[in-house]
Protein backbone atom coordinates (compact mmCIF):
# COMPACT_ATOMS: atom_id res chain seq x y z
CA UNK A 1 0.00 0.00 0.00
CA UNK A 2 1.33 3.34 -1.15
CA UNK A 3 0.94 6.54 0.79
CA UNK A 4 -0.08 9.65 -1.08
CA UNK A 5 1.63 12.59 0.45
CA UNK A 6 2.38 16.18 -0.23
CA UNK A 7 5.57 15.30 -2.11
CA UNK A 8 3.65 13.09 -4.57
CA UNK A 9 1.08 15.82 -5.17
CA UNK A 10 3.78 18.45 -5.68
CA UNK A 11 5.69 16.26 -8.11
CA UNK A 12 2.52 15.49 -10.08
CA UNK A 13 1.61 19.18 -10.38
CA UNK A 14 5.15 20.14 -11.40
CA UNK A 15 5.15 17.26 -13.90
CA UNK A 16 1.89 18.56 -15.41
CA UNK A 17 3.23 22.13 -15.54
CA UNK A 18 6.39 20.96 -17.25
CA UNK A 19 4.34 19.04 -19.83
CA UNK A 20 2.25 22.14 -20.58
CA UNK A 21 5.40 24.23 -20.93
CA UNK A 22 6.92 21.63 -23.25
CA UNK A 23 3.73 21.65 -25.39
CA UNK A 24 3.86 25.44 -25.66
CA UNK A 25 7.50 25.34 -26.73
CA UNK A 26 6.64 22.77 -29.40
CA UNK A 27 3.82 24.97 -30.71
CA UNK A 28 5.99 28.05 -31.07
CA UNK A 29 7.96 28.26 -34.31
CA UNK A 30 11.46 27.15 -33.62
CA UNK A 31 14.13 29.68 -34.47
CA UNK A 32 17.04 27.57 -35.51
CA UNK A 33 20.23 28.95 -36.87
CA UNK A 34 21.23 26.87 -39.86
CA UNK A 35 24.72 27.41 -40.98
CA UNK A 36 24.39 28.42 -44.57
CA UNK A 37 26.51 26.38 -46.87
CA UNK A 38 26.88 28.38 -50.08
CA UNK A 39 27.77 25.30 -52.07
CA UNK A 40 24.68 23.33 -51.04
CA UNK A 41 22.40 26.37 -50.81
CA UNK A 42 20.42 24.82 -47.98
CA UNK A 43 17.05 26.34 -47.23
CA UNK A 44 16.69 28.03 -43.88
CA UNK A 45 13.01 27.02 -43.67
CA UNK A 46 12.26 23.34 -43.15
CA UNK A 47 9.33 21.49 -44.71
CA UNK A 48 7.47 21.32 -41.41
CA UNK A 49 7.87 25.06 -40.90
CA UNK A 50 6.46 25.73 -44.37
CA UNK A 51 3.48 23.49 -43.68
CA UNK A 52 2.90 25.17 -40.33
CA UNK A 53 3.05 28.63 -41.93
CA UNK A 54 0.59 27.57 -44.63
CA UNK A 55 -1.90 26.17 -42.13
CA UNK A 56 -1.72 29.26 -39.91
CA UNK A 57 -2.21 31.62 -42.86
CA UNK A 58 -5.11 29.50 -44.11
CA UNK A 59 -6.73 29.50 -40.67
CA UNK A 60 -6.30 33.28 -40.40
CA UNK A 61 -7.89 33.81 -43.83
CA UNK A 62 -10.79 31.57 -42.83
CA UNK A 63 -11.28 33.40 -39.55
CA UNK A 64 -11.28 36.77 -41.32
CA UNK A 65 -13.75 35.67 -44.01
CA UNK A 66 -16.12 33.52 -41.98
CA UNK A 67 -18.12 35.36 -39.39
CA UNK A 68 -21.27 33.90 -38.02
CA UNK A 69 -22.98 37.24 -37.51
CA UNK A 70 -22.44 39.24 -40.69
CA UNK A 71 -24.71 42.08 -39.63
CA UNK A 72 -22.51 43.21 -36.71
CA UNK A 73 -25.09 42.70 -33.98
CA UNK A 74 -28.24 43.52 -35.99
CA UNK A 75 -30.83 40.75 -36.20
CA UNK A 76 -32.35 39.52 -39.44
CA UNK A 77 -35.82 40.71 -38.49
CA UNK A 78 -34.49 44.21 -37.79
CA UNK A 79 -32.80 44.26 -41.20
CA UNK A 80 -36.04 43.15 -42.88
CA UNK A 81 -38.00 45.82 -41.02
CA UNK A 82 -35.49 48.46 -42.07
CA UNK A 83 -35.68 47.38 -45.72
CA UNK A 84 -39.49 47.35 -45.62
CA UNK A 85 -39.56 50.91 -44.22
CA UNK A 86 -37.13 52.09 -46.89
CA UNK A 87 -39.33 50.58 -49.61
CA UNK A 88 -42.42 52.23 -48.15
CA UNK A 89 -40.65 55.59 -48.12
CA UNK A 90 -39.80 55.18 -51.80
CA UNK A 91 -43.43 54.62 -52.76
CA UNK A 92 -45.28 57.76 -53.82
CA UNK A 93 -47.92 58.98 -51.42
CA UNK A 94 -51.44 59.85 -52.59
CA UNK A 95 -51.03 63.45 -51.42
CA UNK A 96 -47.92 63.79 -53.57
CA UNK A 97 -49.80 62.43 -56.56
CA UNK A 98 -52.69 64.84 -55.99
CA UNK A 99 -50.35 67.80 -55.72
CA UNK A 100 -48.53 66.82 -58.92
CA UNK A 101 -51.77 66.65 -60.96
CA UNK A 102 -53.04 69.80 -62.64
CA UNK A 103 -55.97 71.43 -60.85
CA UNK A 104 -58.41 70.92 -63.75
CA UNK A 105 -58.21 67.12 -63.56
CA UNK A 106 -59.04 66.82 -59.87
CA UNK A 107 -62.76 66.05 -59.69
CA UNK A 108 -64.75 65.41 -56.57
CA UNK A 109 -67.35 62.73 -57.25
CA UNK A 110 -70.54 62.21 -55.30
CA UNK A 111 -70.59 58.78 -53.62
CA UNK A 112 -74.31 58.24 -54.34
CA UNK A 113 -73.69 58.19 -58.10
CA UNK A 114 -70.78 55.77 -57.74
CA UNK A 115 -72.86 53.09 -56.02
CA UNK A 116 -75.00 52.56 -59.11
CA UNK A 117 -72.02 52.14 -61.49
CA UNK A 118 -69.83 49.06 -61.72
CA UNK A 119 -66.23 49.96 -62.53
CA UNK A 120 -64.65 46.53 -62.46
CA UNK A 121 -66.29 43.48 -63.97
CA UNK A 122 -66.63 40.46 -61.74
CA UNK A 123 -64.00 37.96 -62.89
CA UNK A 124 -66.22 35.04 -61.84
CA UNK A 125 -69.11 36.16 -64.05
CA UNK A 126 -69.11 34.20 -67.31
CA UNK A 127 -69.93 36.00 -70.52
CA UNK A 128 -73.18 34.77 -72.08
CA UNK A 129 -73.47 31.06 -72.79
CA UNK A 130 -70.50 30.79 -75.10
CA UNK A 131 -69.05 27.31 -75.62
CA UNK A 132 -65.77 26.55 -73.89
CA UNK A 133 -63.10 26.20 -76.62
CA UNK A 134 -60.87 24.15 -74.32
CA UNK A 135 -63.39 21.30 -74.10
CA UNK A 136 -64.10 18.96 -77.01
CA UNK A 137 -67.83 19.72 -77.32
CA UNK A 138 -67.29 23.48 -77.11
CA UNK A 139 -64.52 23.26 -79.69
CA UNK A 140 -66.76 21.40 -82.14
CA UNK A 141 -69.59 23.91 -81.60
CA UNK A 142 -67.23 26.82 -82.31
CA UNK A 143 -65.95 25.11 -85.47
CA UNK A 144 -69.52 24.57 -86.70
CA UNK A 145 -70.42 28.22 -86.03
CA UNK A 146 -67.29 29.44 -87.87
CA UNK A 147 -68.04 27.13 -90.81
CA UNK A 148 -71.58 28.53 -91.06
CA UNK A 149 -70.30 32.12 -90.95
CA UNK A 150 -67.64 31.35 -93.55
CA UNK A 151 -70.17 29.73 -95.88
CA UNK A 152 -72.39 32.82 -95.53
CA UNK A 153 -69.42 35.02 -96.48
CA UNK A 154 -68.66 32.84 -99.51
CA UNK A 155 -72.28 32.98 -100.73
CA UNK A 156 -72.52 36.76 -100.26
CA UNK A 157 -72.58 38.96 -103.37
CA UNK A 158 -69.90 41.24 -101.85
CA UNK A 159 -67.49 38.29 -101.81
CA UNK A 160 -68.06 37.67 -105.52
CA UNK A 161 -67.31 41.33 -106.30
CA UNK A 162 -64.23 41.79 -104.04
CA UNK A 163 -63.25 38.68 -102.05
CA UNK A 164 -60.56 40.30 -99.87
CA UNK A 165 -62.78 43.18 -98.75
CA UNK A 166 -65.56 40.75 -97.80
CA UNK A 167 -63.15 38.55 -95.82
CA UNK A 168 -61.75 41.62 -94.07
CA UNK A 169 -65.25 42.69 -93.00
CA UNK A 170 -66.11 39.19 -91.78
CA UNK A 171 -62.94 39.04 -89.69
CA UNK A 172 -63.65 42.48 -88.22
CA UNK A 173 -67.15 41.33 -87.23
CA UNK A 174 -65.70 38.17 -85.63
CA UNK A 175 -63.33 40.23 -83.50
CA UNK A 176 -66.22 42.21 -82.07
Amino acid sequence: MKKSGLRDKASKSSNLASKIEQFRRDQEPAVEQHEENPLLKLSKVSKKEKQQAKTTSFNERLASKVTFNMSNGVSKSALKRRKRKEKEQLKPKMDDLLSSLPEATVNIVDSSTIKNKVFVKDPKAKPSNLPNPQKHTGHTKLLEAENQQFSKVLQDKKFQQSPFAALREAIAQNKQ
